[in-house]
This record gives C-alpha cells, structure tokens and sequence, in this order.
C-alpha cells in the first residue's frame, strides 16, 4: 500500500472521503475534502508520542491561540490525529531577531499553560538516560569527551527535585511556521510532557545562538525575562544530554548532520570558559 492511500484511508475514517494534496513527512500529510477544506493527518509511531501530543493538544495548546494547530479528530486505535492547517513554512537557522521574538513569546505561553510542579521522578529518569545514552555511545566518544560530558551529567545528578512545566522538547526552527508577514506558529507536540523548562533552550542555546547574541536576547524579550544564572549553568549541564543523544542517534541513523550538531555542542562544552 502507498505512503498516499495509508494517509487517505486514515483520513477518510475521520474526515469522510478526501485526497492527499501533500505528503509533508514520513508520518505526516496534508488532505482535502470535496469542499476545498484542508487538514493535516498524522500517525504516530508509538502509542506515548500519540499520548502525549493529544494531551498536549486537549490540555495546553490553547493557551497559544491561533498560533497552534486545532485538534479537529482523534482515532486512538490507529494512533492518528488531525488537525487544521496553519499557514507558513518551517522556519530554518537563519531567522530574524522578530520570528525569536515570537517564538519566545509563544515559549512562555506554552510553560504557563499550567501551574509548576515537582518532577519528583527525575532523578530516576536521568539515571535511567544517562545509563542508556553512555552505553550506546561508548564507542563513539574519546576518553576527554566522555569526561567532559560525564562531568556535567554529575552535576545534574546532584540537583535538587527540580520543578517542571508543560515542555515542547522540540523546540527549533523546524517546529516554528513562518508565513508571508513573517507571523509565527508552534507545530509538532508529540514530544510535550511536564519537563524542564531550561530543556527547551538547550537546542537554540547550542546551535542557533553562538555568535549571534542578537537572536538570544530577541528571544528572552519575548519570553518576558532574562535567564537566571541558575538557569543559564542548567541548560550548560543538559547540553551534555543534548550532545550524547545527538550523537549516538546521528550515528546510529546515518545522520551525519545531527552527529555534527552533537558534536558541535560537545566542543562548545569543552571550550565553556
């Protein structure tokens, strides 16, 4: 059966008949019914990233307005999810301080969708990632690397129970539409639970930021404060995370641009003054 009649056929369980307009990724496709109306489908791979980004969906993308997608049907059996079409392209690294500015106010938005709260697992979890990102990647990091990045998974470790809020965990300009009067919407909730906060910069901090400081304070404008020094050494510390998964998955998937990603966090680490 092909990628196109696999999305139609889901949609048309949902929706009524329609055709495939647009493929958009592996797991994602734009249809339309009779009437001209579009609307994104997407399956899911696995039944925790259909979970979480319904919940996302039905508990915390309302607080962003019209700048995030409308859940519009859900079938949990096929782990498919439609939603409506947003305007607007994904963004890329080179964005202008404005389009930050936004998606930092839609950031803000979205970690005040809901009151904090421990996250009293997670020290359990980050003993659990750290054991399983360190023994995939110990073929792949040179003894002052795994030393770099074991010195900053220490210092996560010795926090204290953190306190967590509604978290993207993939935020980067692919998840932020751009369209033609440079408006900017949030996309892609499959990944959102209550995490970190600091998480949801490590990526911008690491590879959109360097040397363009223009963008990092646009950003924090328009996420309403500045970071904390807390805060800052934090996402210092999870880009150790960031760069082992980077690169093991880079590896591991043939991926030679997510690997350099990682490895550029990892050499950011090392020179840290």
């Amino acid at each position: 059966m092909s990628t196109q009649l696999v999305f139609r056929e889901a949609a048309t369980r949902l929706l009524g008949p329609c055709e495939v307009t647009a493929v958009l990724a592996a797991a994602v496709a734009r249809v339309a019914l009779a009437s001209g109306e579009e609307f994104v489908v997407k399956q899911h791979l696995n039944r925790p990233a259909h979970e979480r980004e319904v919940h996302a969906y039905r508990s915390w993308t309302r607080t962003l307005g019209i700048s995030a997608p409308r859940l519009v049907a859900v079938d949990d059996q096929t782990m498919t999810i439609i939603t409506s079409v947003l305007p607007g392209s994904p963004g890329s690294g080179d964005l202008t301080p404005s389009v930050h500015r936004q998606a930092g106010a839609l950031l803000r938005r979205f970690h005040d969708a809901e009151a904090p709260r421990n996250l009293t697992g997670f020290h359990d979890w980050l003993r659990d990632r750290i054991r399983h990102w360190t023994r995939r990647a110990a073929t792949l990091l040179p003894p002052a690397d795994a030393k770099t990045i074991g010195t900053h998974l220490a210092a996560l470790s010795l926090m204290g129970v953190p306190r967590g809020v509604p978290c993207h965990l993939d935020f980067q300009p692919r998840n932020w539409l751009v369209n033609t009067s440079g408006d900017v919407s949030l996309v892609d909730f499959e990944h959102a639970r209550i995490d970190l906060p600091a998480r949801d910069l490590v990526r911008l901090r690491f590879r959109i930021w360097p040397n363009r400081p223009a963008l990092r304070d646009a950003f924090l404008d328009g996420y309403g404060r500045p970071l904390t020094p807390a805060e800052d050494q934090l996402i210092w510390h999870l880009g150790a995370l960031d760069a082992l998964t980077a690169i093991t998955r880079g590896h591991e998937k043939a991926d030679p641009e997510l690997a350099a990603a990682g490895r550029a966090t990892l050499r950011q680490l090392r020179e840290q003054p």
